[in-house]
């Protein structure tokens, strides 16, 4: 192939960070770049004359790659594969592979030019992100309520299953990437929505233009088998709309008895979670329900005849005052919004207000429904929030356990949030939010004296929002800490128990926890669980890679540098010296009569003498220097920015030391050394020739008595001529 392809391939791929390799038309290796050593972990003489066939973890893929070669010239052209790939010491790998065919000047083909790149890290993340999601998806699941999110582009990212079993004949278009008109297109030409006395296409505009809108508000939806959804969707940070599907057909059904038949108001409205009141056009109470006796803390009698929006704060006054003015006007108001209640719980509500009709048509009073919203509301902004966090790169580990428990914090509306870590009875603070810095991270209790000591026992989340009148005020923890409030999980790395996570306060919670607050604690210790998880793994990798490379380039029984790491030091050093004229001295030095100490008193001896010898060298050597061992008994060292005296001397030196240093009860004569110095000259590119003359240098201490050192002094000619 050289005749016709006309370049030099070891100058044109050698260095190149990809991965080369090329081979002729009988699939025989002719040439391999050192990143194609480095990825296959084999040396260029091994593969060159070879094939790659036994690198194929799947030898089809071998066969079916021979195609390559005999495919016609016109249908010849880049190829691209995902191929697992053992290599040369046994251990397997992902690689991404392109070929291109090879031609000469009359179209034959010569050969196939591959390219490889690792590709197991890339395949890795890609599976971290997928459990990730999973564990978005599960957190979904737990609402009770349908969500789901499209991204900015108004495509459809994810659902929970609630969302799907509601939009049940649109659930088949629900794949990730469909817009989201093609999915209410979809649900219209199988008639999933009610659309009244609109057409097909004016219903869609209407619908599309509140789901754009995103801003919060609610929406009711009927479908065509009589259910009625309360919608509510919101931008995300990213720019897409993440949104919740209520079912409120029985809110509907409730609404309606109690306009069609007033008489049974008091049991129905009873029968309902949230506020219902009825009041007149001067907005005194005419009804009201049990509940709403308990927001507005008084009982039926007491707020009989009161206008209750006068017990609010102004500006929730003001609020309620502008719904009943539009109410009256013969059209129902329907909003959301957030009211601090005389039973001191800030609630966030659905705000319902319809108006009543008298026989002859006429607005005479109004029927009010707040439902409380609140869990659901800070469910879903947890949820948006917690994808935000988990699913973005610009946080780093510890950075996404302190935003998740911040998260915690506020979405409990609670001071005090604690990662902790359990071992044996000892329960140590790892991770801490508090208002203030109250909580140090590594302070520890005995886990006796703790709430969480509970919460393991208990094998799952555990919650209290008033100890002192729970089984909760006979653990010490109480009589310590004085905690009212609590509410916590098992942390778990690796299916393990790790410690826990727990958010709290000293003061009694007005709200109690809901379903949705335990799954959301579970979802978040899961999550950080997962994040540990992942973090120990990647610290015992890079611990792992930092063992394997000092493995690499030290020698097992003297433990300074080897061959080949010393080289590579040293062409550094020459490199340096022909930069910036860096001036250095190398230094080859052999061990007297080395294999006489080995013939006599065995290797064991001669080891513990090598041992001595680099030792001695070692703890004298400065940390700019560079010092390993290139042969059985030669050694060779580096001092930089040192002249042939400087360095003469500092050897001197070190005869004197070695002699002290190296000697054995068993031994009878003492152990010397021999030694050859050169300094590097322009011409000298590679550290090998330099190395050639302090080799030299060494010979005539050798031969002219050894124990010594001698300069390596060039031939007269030589000396003339540079």
């Amino acid at each position: 192939m050289a005749e016709s392809i006309d370049l030099d391939l070891k100058q044109s791929f050698d260095d190149l960070h990809e991965s080369v390799l090329i081979t002729n038309q009988d699939r025989t290796i002719i040439f391999v770049n050192k990143s194609m050593e480095r990825l296959l972990r084999a040396k260029s003489e091994d593969l060159i004359g070879s094939t790659t066939k036994r690198f194929f973890a799947n030898p089809d893929k071998f066969e079916k790659m021979g195609e390559l070669y005999s495919t016609p010239a016109d249908q010849r052209h880049r190829q691209t594969y995902l191929l697992e790939l053992v290599l040369g010491d046994g251990s397997r790998t992902k690689a991404e592979v392109v070929s291109a065919p090879l031609f000469d000047t009359e179209r034959t083909l010569k050969g196939l030019l591959f390219f490889a790149r690792d590709v197991s890290e890339r395949l890795a993340l890609e599976e971290q992100n997928r459990n990730l999601a999973y564990t978005l998806e599960d957190a979904l699941h737990a609402i009770s309520e349908g969500f789901a999110i499209y991204d900015e582009n108004d495509r459809f990212e994810l659902c929970n299953a609630n969302y799907r079993e509601i939009y049940a004949h649109s659930a088949p278009a629900m794949v990730p990437g469909t817009s989201f008109e093609n999915i209410l297109r979809y649900g219209l030409d199988r008639n999933q929505y009610d659309t009244g006395n609109l057409s097909d296409e004016a219903w869609l505009a209407e619908r599309l233009a509140s789901h754009q809108k995103a801003d919060g508000s609610v929406i009711d939806q009927r479908l065509d088998d009589g259910r009625w959804l309360r919608i509510s969707e919101t931008r995300t940070k990213r720019g897409g709309i993440a949104g919740i599907r209520a079912d409120i057909t029985e809110l509907k059904e409730a609404q309606a008895k109690a306009e069609l038949a007033y008489k049974n108001l008091s049991l129905v409205a009873d029968s309902v979670s949230g506020s219902i009141a009825e009041v007149g056009l001067d907005g005194k109470c005419l009804f009201i329900n049990k509940t709403a006796c308990d927001w507005f803390k008084g009982t039926y009698e007491e707020l009989l005849g009161t206008r209750l929006r006068d017990r609010l704060p102004w500006k929730e006054r003001n609020f309620v005052r502008g719904l009943f003015e539009r109410a009256k006007q013969g059209q129902p108001v329907s909003e959301e919004g957030t009211f601090h209640f005389p039973d001191g719980v800030k609630r966030e509500c659905q705000f319902d207000c319809n108006p009543r009709f008298n026989e002859e048509g006429d607005v005479d009073g109004l029927v009010v429904m707040m439902s409380d919203i609140t869990d659901r509301k800070r469910t879903e902004r947890a949820l948006a929030e917690l994808y935000t966090i988990t699913s973005t790169r610009e946080l780093g580990h510890e950075e996404k356990i302190a935003e998740i428990l911040r998260l915690g914090c506020e979405h409990f509306d609670l001071p005090f949030g604690i990662i902790s870590h359990v071992m044996d009875d000892e329960y140590t603070i790892t991770h801490a939010h508090s208002p203030n810095g109250e909580l140090d991270p590594g302070t520890s209790f005995p886990l006796g004296d703790t709430y969480c000591a509970l919460t393991l026992e208990a094998d799952g989340p555990l919650a209290t929002v008033d100890a002192g009148n729970s089984e909760f005020s006979a653990h010490p923890c109480y009589e310590k800490f004085a905690l009212e409030t609590y509410i916590g999980a098992p942390l778990l790395v690796d299916g393990l128990v790790h410690g826990t996570v727990n958010f709290s306060a000293p003061e009694q919670r007005n709200r109690r926890f809901s379903s949705a607050d335990i799954q959301i604690v579970k979802q978040l210790a899961d999550w950080i669980g997962h994040e540990i998880a992942r973090q120990l793994d990647h610290q015992a990798l890079m611990d792992a890679k930092a063992n394997l490379e000092r493995m690499a380039s030290t020698d097992d029984l003297t433990q300074v540098l080897n061959r080949r790491a010393f080289l590579e030091r040293a062409n550094t050093e020459i490199h340096r010296f022909r930069r910036d004229r860096t001036p250095f001295t190398a230094v080859m030095m052999d061990i007297d009569r080395f294999k006489q100490i080995n013939d006599q008193y065995g290797h064991a001896i001669g080891d513990r003498v090598l041992r001595l010898f680099a030792d001695s060298i070692s703890v004298t050597l400065r940390s700019v220097d560079v010092f390993g061992r290139v042969g059985g008994e030669e050694f060779c060292m580096i001092l930089h920015n040192t002249d042939m005296d400087g360095a003469m001397a500092v050897c001197k030196r070190l005869l004197k030391k070695i002699s002290a240093d190296c000697q054995l009860p068993r031994l009878d004569e003492t152990i010397t050394c021999s030694m050859g110095l050169a300094t590097p000259v322009r011409e000298d590119v590679e550290f090998s020739t330099l190395m050639q003359r302090a080799d030299m240098a060494l010979y005539e201490a050798k031969a002219t008595g050894r124990n010594k050192c001698v300069a390596f002094i060039p031939p007269l000619e030589e000396a003339v001529g540079a």
